[in-house]
């Protein structure tokens, strides 16, 4: 079988010589009518260890290999909640640059630096539990944010239907929400917290129900949480770690709950939860000393 095809014979010779070394059976055959030299080995079981080690040996970048995962997942239909809100989120990001966008925002924030604990929400402005997920402080925060906002909604909408895509935002966004509010105030916005609550729910209803049509790749999954950590740590500046946090516990419990039975995969995850939600608060008290907003607002 053919590995590739070279004019160099020197490098050809190399070729062939090292993949000896590793034990794969190689030889060169010279082609006059191309006037080209053919890198073969006897059969498909060495092949494709030949063709990474001829493609690093040339320096060939190996095309990227998408996980079948997503694959799967690029082929759902677009779902119109999930677009509609991306639409929304996107709108009032643009409406940041107006004057008017100052004054949207502060009616979107869970509430006034100058106010006191839930004042707003108090007096009936309820929809500041909310509203926070709508807003974004840069390009970048709102680009990321609906990439992920957009295949998770897809496969939420798609699998659960509208309905429960909108409870399901509503539930994680208020978690996600309040607790970042209760540890660090009322200035924050983003749709992480929601996100992380997707990426929880997906996740755990996998491994709950093997049966469930998506799943996400390990290494996407193992990213998110690395940067759930990351940012934990605050090198990246000021992050609503929070409702990130937050945002994962609501998902996970979504999932432990939709069906839920005294057995220890259930059990496993109700205590995943439990750790999150902990972890998060112990470490954004830590970095606060103790100075949890809702505390101090009490005073």
């Amino acid at each position: 079988m053919i590995v590739g095809e070279l004019r160099d014979a020197k490098m050809v010779e190399e070729i062939v010589s090292g993949l000896k070394e590793r034990g794969i059976p190689a030889e060169s055959q010279y082609s006059k009518e191309h006037d080209i030299y053919l890198i073969l080995v006897p059969g498909a079981e060495f092949l494709a260890e030949a063709q990474e080690f001829y493609r690093v040996k040339l320096g060939i970048i190996k095309p990227i290999e998408i996980d079948q995962e997503w694959i799967k997942i690029k082929t759902i239909p677009r779902g119109k909640t999930t677009f509609n809100l991306i639409l929304v989120c996107c709108f009032i990001f643009g409406m940041s640059f107006t004057a008017t966008g100052t004054h949207l925002y502060h009616a979107l924030f869970i509430g006034g630096v100058e106010s006191g604990f839930l004042y707003e929400v108090s007096r009936g402005q309820i929809w500041r539990l909310i509203t926070p997920v709508f807003l974004h402080m840069s390009f970048m925060h709102i680009v990321f944010n609906m990439m992920w906002f957009k295949d998770l909604g897809y496969i939420i909408e798609n699998v659960f239907g509208k309905n429960f895509l909108i409870k399901f935002i509503l539930m994680s966004g208020l978690v996600s929400n309040l607790l970042q509010y209760c540890v660090s105030g009322p200035q924050f916005g983003g749709m992480s917290g929601v996100l992380y609550g997707m990426l929880g729910f997906i996740w755990v209803h996998k491994k709950i129900n093997e049966s469930f049509a998506f799943s996400l790749p390990r290494f996407d999954v193992g990213m998110m949480i690395g940067w759930y950590f990351v940012c934990l740590t605050g090198w990246l500046g000021p992050i609503a770690n929070t409702a990130h946090g937050g945002g994962l516990v609501a998902g996970i419990l979504m999932a432990v709950f939709l069906d839920f039975k005294w057995d220890k995969l259930h059990l496993k995850f109700l205590a995943t939860a439990l750790f999150f939600l902990i972890f998060t608060l112990a470490v954004e008290g830590y970095k606060l000393d103790g100075r949890y907003y809702f505390l101090l607002s009490m005073k």
